[in-house]
């Protein structure tokens, strides 16, 4: 059994000389780029940080139907991604579904300085417009993760309100995320960072107090507070101008546009 295991910056360092030559192996004259991404790139990484790495290039492999490795080395989680810089560009530095994690997105050059510079010259388009986008989007996944939780409550559902709870804050910090055009560096820092975001509804940071204690099992209290937070959230996006409810159901009729 290898387990999980220590390591150091320097570990990670010596794995990725390994791994130049087979990358470059791997991907021949269509590699262009090679970086790190994430906490190793920050000089962030801690004795059980994985090691993420990302390679750029000019087209991707022909008849490949994946894009990424993840694998374990001596109880290491080693993250490779390839791809294109149109790919990228519009999967990370564009707002996406999972902009939310992209506040990581640090790339530290290992194999072409000039062209990873280039790449941090770029500006996201329409970033307050599609946060808003996505940010609705969450929404309906917060009512509906709200309300199980709700019931749940009014059940007495002890075995499921923890998960319950968690995966309802979850949403509602990725949303934050989208209203406040702010991502996170990383999950390990959802709760920390979003505590500093200016865009906040009431009675947020009392649920931030009741998750970061465990007191998922106080009943009362935690219906309480995420029937405040979730009335807040709603205040928020009227504030901002984007109309959630629907009066009509008829699936004859359009959705709204929320781009």
């Amino acid at each position: 059994m290898k387990g999980i295991k220590a390591h150091s910056h320097q570990d990670r360092s010596r794995v990725i000389e390994e791994m130049i030559p087979l990358i470059r192996k791997k991907f021949g004259s269509d590699l262009t780029a090679l970086a790190a991404q994430g906490s190793y790139a920050r000089g962030e990484d801690g004795p059980y940080s994985d090691l993420e790495l990302i390679a750029f290039l000019k087209k991707m492999p022909k008849g490949e139907t994946v894009s990424d490795m993840a694998k374990i080395r001596d109880g290491m989680l080693v993250e490779l991604t390839w791809t294109t810089r149109e790919k990228y560009l519009q999967s990370t530095i564009d707002v996406n579904d999972d902009w939310f994690l992209s506040g990581s997105d640090i790339l530290l050059s290992i194999i072409n300085r000039e062209y990873i510079a280039n790449l941090k010259t770029y500006q996201a388009k329409r970033v307050k417009e599609n946060c808003l986008k996505y940010a609705a989007q969450r929404f309906y996944e917060v009512q509906e993760c709200a309300t199980k939780l709700l019931n749940a409550i009014e059940d007495d559902n002890l075995e499921n309100i923890g998960l319950l709870a968690h995966t309802t804050f979850r949403y509602m910090l990725e949303m934050l995320s989208f209203l406040n055009q702010t991502p996170y560096k990383a999950l390990s820092r959802f709760v920390t960072e979003a505590a500093q975001l200016p865009m906040k509804p009431d009675g947020f940071d009392e649920l931030t107090k009741l998750m970061v204690e465990g007191d998922c099992r106080n009943l009362p209290r935690l219906k309480e507070a995420v029937t405040v937070v979730f009335e807040g959230f709603e205040e928020l996006f009227e504030d901002l101008g984007v109309e959630l409810y629907y009066d009509n159901v008829d699936p004859n009729r359009p959705m709204r546009d929320l781009s």
